[in-house]
């Protein structure tokens, strides 16, 4: 093993961020057997493991499946061990779960057990020409979906594993899983969300964030194509395409995500929507219908609806920007425009640009659910607008 005598760098804080992560290589399969899309290496890497039961003494309160985590800590001197292992609860399909929790034991194991092993080793060849620098692993989870009805039953996280065996800093390497929660769990694929072509809509949706920003990527390889097992995650009807570390662009650009928004995450509407009233905040909006865009888009009008629920709306002449902000969170649209974000997250398209008719502006429907985080109910009665 070669850069030892570098200084360490310290354990870095697992962060939502796409950049905020650091390193370079693999040291374990990342691949699940049922519920994986990321990965470096191929499943038939994937350590085996029995069903791990999980016992919960409280009543769920809601359908929403959770994600805690069993810690494990331990320091030597060959070695810096910061274990959360994932453990999934609340799944309706309780075989699949334990089945899921006990595969998510093995790869955090056998990613420790690796590291151990090569801290082991090179402490003993080490000739003591250089001061051996403990070696470490950290495992982080985070939930994006929790599977409920609300989420359309999609349960999706990610796990984040860093190593360090040496150098300036370590590497991180991110596996995520989509999995639909019902009474016969089974494992979401990008083509369960885009369809058959969905590499084509996907690679061309990339192609087009990285034009607008090239520097921020590798010029000698460009980007072609996602990978048949490209990691990504689902999170308010947004698909968020993941790339590890220096897989297209270099490290200061930590792991690069791009956002799409998933075709008709949301339950359809009635064929009269527009002749049904609007709702929100529990009240009727006053003179506001919904339309069918051209691409079949549901448009409502966004003002009446966003201050009935309590978001401030601020309108920017000079650059066709509306801006709303309440309930921490933030975000803007621009007219003729079809990209939008919530907060910092990345852009994405909602099928319709926000449009302008006799004065008043409308938005698809999805906007309020996919960016502020607004239920939409459509019944044969209403269209309701709720937090």
């Amino acid at each position: 093993m070669t850069n030892r005598n570098h200084a360490r760098s310290r354990k870095p804080i697992v962060k939502t961020a796409a950049a905020a992560l650091m390193g370079t290589a693999l040291i374990f399969s990342a691949a699940a057997p049922f519920a994986f899309a990321a990965d470096a290496a191929s499943a038939g890497d994937m350590p085996t493991a029995k069903p791990i039961a999980v016992v919960s003494s409280a009543t769920p309160i809601s359908d929403a499946a959770h994600l805690t985590f069993r810690s494990v800590q331990q320091t030597t001197d060959q070695l810096e061990t910061d274990l959360q292992i994932p453990v999934i609860t609340g799944m309706k399909d309780t075989a699949y779960q334990n089945t899921l929790n006990a595969n998510l034991a093995a790869r955090v194991q056998a990613a420790a057990d690796a590291i151990s092993k090569q801290a082991k080793d090179d402490y003993a060849a080490n000739d003591s020409s250089y001061p051996f620098r403990a070696y470490g692993i950290t495992v982080r989870s985070e939930l994006l979906s929790d599977g409920s009805a609300a989420a359309r039953g999609v349960l999706s996280f990610r796990v984040y594993t860093y190593t360090y065996t040496g150098g300036a800093h370590g590497s991180t390497i991110v596996t995520t899983y989509n999995i639909r929660n019902s009474e016969q769990a089974s494992p979401l694929k990008l083509k369960d969300f885009f369809g058959a072509d969905y590499k084509t809509v996907i690679n061309k949706a990339v192609k087009a964030e990285i034009a607008k920003r090239p520097d921020d990527f590798f010029l000698d390889t460009p980007f072609r194509t996602i990978a048949d097992d490209q990691a990504f995650y689902i999170r308010n009807g947004v698909a968020y395409i993941i790339f590890q570390q220096y897989e297209i662009a270099p490290y200061a650009a930590g792991m690069p995500e791009f956002a799409i928004a998933v075709p008709n995450f949301l339950a359809s509407f009635p064929a009269n929507a527009n002749k049904l009233p609007l709702m929100a905040g529990g009240k009727s909006v006053e003179g506001a219908h919904l339309y069918v865009a051209s691409g079949g888009q549901a448009m409502v009008p966004l003002r009446p609806i966003a201050a009935a629920l309590g978001f401030k709306i601020t309108y920017v002449a000079s650059s066709h920007k509306t801006f709303l902000t309440g309930f921490g969170q933030s975000s803007f649209i621009v007219t003729g425009k079809n990209r939008y974000a919530a907060g910092e997250n990345a852009s994405f398209s909602l099928g319709a640009a926000p449009a302008s008719i006799s004065g008043t502006l409308y938005v698809p429907a999805d906007f309020f659910t996919t960016v502020l985080g607004v239920g939409v109910a459509y019944t044969k009665q209403a269209i309701t607008f709720g937090k």
